[in-house]
């Protein structure tokens, strides 16, 4: 059961593509917030265009304890579009459904990755993350040193994945093998 005193990670769905607006009220609050971008490209004429913009859609992760939130969600018109993300308990029907809350080392892992280098990384959705796992690696050297991911096989070849499970995950494009070490689960 969630301690509502207790401070989280809480990963959040934000209504129609207000992530930026709500990050910066909630930054305003003092409020910790991650949001993770990445660069779009666009021809406009002759020139090309770049504009930072969230790599994953109505996804905003939130530092803090449950019984903020809920208070900004009822109080302040800025924190309405706010919504926890659940998942059931168990298969059975009527099940009770949690709030997702993500580990700190976890969500470490997560944001050093998210805010590596643009072509080093790539954010994958729930169903890119589909499949077998495979080995747990800790990254020993570059510029993810001391990440932990799994080894999966996405789009054809096999990447360190950081994944929140039911979330998103992100992966690095490449690691050299001599970079990883397994770890023991």
């Amino acid at each position: 059961m969630l301690d509502a005193d207790k401070t989280y990670w809480f990963p959040m769905r934000v209504t129609y593509g207000r992530e930026v607006f709500v990050k910066n009220f909630l930054d305003g609050e003092k409020i910790e917030t991650f949001l993770p971008m990445t660069d779009k490209a666009w021809r406009d004429g002759g020139r090309i265009r770049h504009k930072l913009v969230p790599a994953v859609s109505n996804l905003l992760f939130v530092r803090s304890e449950k019984k903020r939130i809920d208070l900004l969600k009822h109080t302040r018109r800025d924190a309405e579009p706010l919504r926890y993300m659940i998942r059931p308990v168990s298969a059975e029907r009527n099940a009770m459904n949690e709030i997702i809350t993500v580990p700190d080392r976890q969500m470490d892992n997560f944001m050093k990755v998210a805010e590596g280098p643009e072509d080093q990384r790539t954010f994958l959705t729930v169903s890119d993350l589909q499949g077998h796992a495979g080995d747990t690696v800790t990254i020993t050297s570059g510029p993810f040193a001391g990440v932990e991911g799994v080894i999966k096989r996405i789009k054809g070849n096999r990447r360190v994945v950081v994944e929140i499970e039911g979330v998103a995950g992100v992966c690095i494009n490449f690691v050299p093998s001599k970079f990883m070490i397994k770890t023991s689960d």
